[in-house]
């Protein structure tokens, strides 16, 4: 909020609550304060907002939750504050600063206050003052020896430096009809939702970005471990070989070269020895680091494929970030990545109870001729066309071999068309990873070839046949609706 448009604020909140008596003070977190205030025999609620993007004050009828126990500050004002009386409400001229005078009746007779609302952006901050404008506390404290001006208890407030190179305001247009605190609730309350939005996206992407990266670097690694292994196997022949020839092997040698008679010719192989260890000792410890690498060997067989199987439901997970249209998605999304371990489980519904409650997570489209087309919008959707939806003389679609949605075409006993097929293909390729480029190459088979193996992670299938055909991504087809 800039001077300009607080001065209008001001104006509205001082005709609205001077005479008002604050019944209330809640603190919902860190940055906001909410005055409840009877006035006129009503009571409403002042936000009062050290936002570091969107710092304001203006009434509001949003409903902000209270935590179980009052924070600081918050316990504070109420001590302080609570059944006192709002006599002005006024703006230090061209600033953005609302001092709002209270006065409160003690045993002691009347006490007053200010509170001075700074909606300076990062530093905003709330600050309640004492009749000789010494800090009785503050929403946030500025130790004087480390900050240009200090606000903590105790300490007289000074005024606010000069500001340099402050930018020219630009007022938001308000609507006729709609008072300052109706319209900056909604306007600020938008704002909010879209950046609260744009955060919980942006961290879903380095989540999946930081699972990728881990996985990928426990593939290398396994690879590694592999390419070592295959190596060490190889050290059986050095055993074998000596073995062969205990006559050409003393202590104290550091190596010797053997025939190796399997090989057609016969070749000479240079043998490493360790000199310390007998003939007989030189051959067990090859023997013994060819058989660890054998078992080795059989760890990483399922080892790796486990590992790239992860890697490419990684990659499934990023496709689906990057088509998130709405929060449902984000949650279908968040859910997976709770599933997978990838996060921890947050508050709120689980998959089952948003299936319940909001549908499954698939798109509906009616072919041209009529047919029922079913396409997935996550790795659950997938898993519940596959297990749930799929029939035996259905059509299992999916783009070949990149990150998609799986795409069905309900034959419901009719034969499906070749202008069903191309058009299920094309959104296929549209649901895909492919989306961007002019032809891609989509697998379909018959739904008795495809299969959900066992323990498999969400939207891993088999197919056993299939057919491919190269085509437009594109939606050709009309989404259905409810």
């Amino acid at each position: 909020m800039g001077p300009d448009l607080i001065r209008r604020v001001v104006e509205e909140l001082a005709g609205e609550l001077a005479g008002g008596i604050i019944s209330r003070v809640r603190q919902p977190d860190e940055r906001n304060v909410v005055l409840k205030v009877f006035t006129r025999g009503r009571e409403k609620c002042l936000l009062v907002s050290a936002h570091h993007a969107y710092p304001r004050v203006h009434l509001t009828e949003q409903k902000y939750p209270s935590p179980p126990a009052p924070k600081r500050f918050c316990a504070y004002l109420r001590s302080r504050i609570t059944d006192a009386r709002i006599n002005e409400i006024s703006q230090v001229p061209g600033e953005r600063i609302v001092n709002i005078e209270i006065e409160k009746r003690s045993d002691e007779g009347f006490r007053r206050y200010t509170l001075t609302i700074e909606l300076t952006g990062k530093s905003s901050n709330v600050i309640l003052l004492d009749e000789a404008g010494v800090v009785e506390d503050a929403l946030r404290y500025f130790p004087a020896e480390s900050s240009v001006r200090g606000v903590e208890p105790g300490v007289r407030l000074e005024p606010l430096p000069p500001r340099e190179g402050v930018a020219r305001e630009s007022l938001p247009e308000k609507p006729e009809g709609l008072s300052w605190g109706e319209f900056l609730d909604a306007y600020y309350g938008a704002l909010l939702e879209k950046d609260s939005s744009v955060s919980r996206r942006n961290q879903l992407r380095r989540l999946i970005r930081q699972a990728d990266r881990r996985v990928e670097r426990k593939l290398k690694n396994l690879y590694d471990d592999r390419r070592k292994a295959e190596g060490d196997l190889r050290l059986r022949l050095y055993g074998e070989l000596l073995s062969q020839n205990p006559g050409r092997v003393k202590r104290g040698m550091t190596g010797v070269e053997l025939i190796d008679y399997t090989r057609v010719p016969p070749e000479a192989v240079n043998v490493p020895l360790d000199g310390s260890l007998t003939p007989r000792e030189n051959v067990e410890r090859y023997f013994k680091k060819a058989k660890k690498a054998k078992v080795a060997l059989g760890l990483l067989e399922k080892r790796i494929p486990a590992t790239e199987d992860e890697l490419d439901y990684i990659n499934s997970l990023e496709y689906e970030w990057e088509n998130i249209e709405t929060e449902e998605d984000m949650d279908e999304l968040t859910e997976e990545l709770v599933s997978g371990g990838y996060l921890k489980a947050p508050s709120g519904k689980t998959a089952a109870e948003r299936e319940a409650g909001e549908g499954e997570p698939i798109r509906r489209f009616t072919s041209t001729e009529g047919f029922t087309v079913l396409c997935g919008k996550s790795a659950r959707g997938n898993d519940l066309i596959v297990k749930k939806h799929m029939k035996e003389n259905d059509l299992w679609f999916h783009a070949a071999n990149i990150p998609g949605s799986h795409v069905l075409i309900k034959a419901a006993g009719k034969k499906v068309t070749e202008k069903t097929v191309t058009e299920a293909a094309s959104i296929a390729a549209y649901y895909s990873k492919a989306r961007d480029t002019k032809k891609a190459e989509v697998l379909y088979a018959e739904a008795k070839y495809v299969k959900k193996p066992r323990g498999a992670r969400p939207g891993a299938v088999t197919v056993k046949e299939y057919k491919t055909m190269v085509v437009e991504p594109r939606i050709v087809i009309d989404e259905s609706r409810g």
